[in-house]
């Protein structure tokens, strides 16, 4: 039994969503931002993977196709597989171009957004995703409208069989989304980090004391949607396919339940929330249990939506505050008494 594409997936999902929790925490759990449309944010990154590879490589290698069609996948498979070095330069920019696009889009729609309360700014990010998402369904020029787009290549087409191929991909996702946590543990720790929480817990207070706390949210707006764009690169590139059907608002409370499992504001309980859920989500799909040989009689899809379910309720009633709860701040002064403490 071959568990490579098990775990290919596993790793490369787990990455993923990872990325897409911590800008849900940086957001939610430490800034106080309830961003319901981050499945908006996600599909930018993906889609503008879809629009540059799909116009550039037929442009590139001097074909006349329609970008979404059955025939235009097939060359630019094997233009990536004949050219690596083209299908890396071009997944490398699509990573800095989604990046750049949603921390755009990101600090454009918090401007009037900032502006009201917590909860209309949830409700307004929420129509704005699914807008999008309708919108890119209705119009074939984009990504083929309701068809979708594949023909994605692979950075790694060049490399011979499914599974090593997976895994370096798997490998690069992992690298990426360990990166991320570096990047938000570093914000987290940092000044700015402190004023974001002073923001989540007292606004007014902040206020007072001269911070501008809507420059500070938009800022925060601005890197957790670069994040969850980069994340969008990398799922396309993975399934090598972007359709609307792919970025429906149930990925935005499935990436908040991750931040809530595992306690927000705490990145270590977001690894651990995402690691739960990713394994909630592969090992309950028909293509794990037939690789397994086995044979539920209730419909699978079902019984994840229930499992899941079950687990957000036992964590209301028994565990609110995550897996690992918030710590205290760490600051140079707090360091250095409790260094002397133990000192003496």
């Amino acid at each position: 039994m071959d568990l490579t594409p098990l775990v290919v997936s596993f790793v490369t999902f787990f990455g993923i969503y990872l990325i897409l929790a911590l800008s849900m925490n940086l957001e939610y759990g430490l800034t106080g931002l309830p961003n319901f449309g981050k499945v908006f944010f996600y599909s930018v990154g993906a889609y503008t993977s879809a629009f540059v590879v799909s116009r550039l490589m037929l442009a590139l290698g001097g074909a006349s196709l329609v970008p979404w069609s059955a025939e235009a996948a097939v060359f630019r498979e094997e233009l990536a597989r004949s050219e690596p070095w083209l299908a890396i330069g071009l997944f490398l920019l699509c990573l800095v171009l989604a990046a750049l696009v949603g921390a755009a889009l990101g600090s454009l729609l918090s401007s009037p957004a900032l502006r009201v309360q917590d909860v209309y700014l949830a409700l307004i990010l929420l129509v704005v995703a699914e807008i999008a998402r309708v919108y890119v369904r209705a119009t074939e020029g984009f990504i083929g409208g309701p068809h979708g787009l594949g023909g994605i290549p692979n950075p790694f087409r060049f490399i011979e069989g499914a599974g090593p191929r997976g895994l370096a991909y798997a490998g690069l996702v992992l690298a990426l989304a360990a990166g991320a946590y570096v990047l938000v543990e570093r914000i987290t720790h940092s000044p700015f980090g402190r004023l974001m929480k002073a923001v989540r817990d007292d606004e007014l207070a902040a206020q007072v004391l001269g911070k501008r706390t809507h420059w500070v949210k938009a800022q925060v707006m601005a890197v957790g949607s670069a994040l969850a764009a980069v994340a969008g690169v990398l799922y396309a590139f993975f399934t090598e396919f972007v359709g609307t059907e792919d970025f429906d608002s149930q990925l935005t409370f499935t990436v908040l339940l991750m931040v809530i499992l595992g306690g927000a504001g705490n990145h270590r309980g977001v690894v651990a929330g995402t690691l739960i859920m990713t394994a909630i989500d592969r090992f309950t799909r028909p293509s794990f249990l037939a690789l397994l040989g086995l044979q539920l009689p209730v419909d699978i899809n079902y019984a994840r939506h229930a499992l899941i379910g079950v687990l957000l309720v036992l964590l209301i009633l028994y565990r609110p505050q995550g897996l690992v709860p918030e710590g205290r701040v760490r600051t140079a002064a707090r360091e250095e008494v409790r260094h002397l403490g133990v000192s003496s």
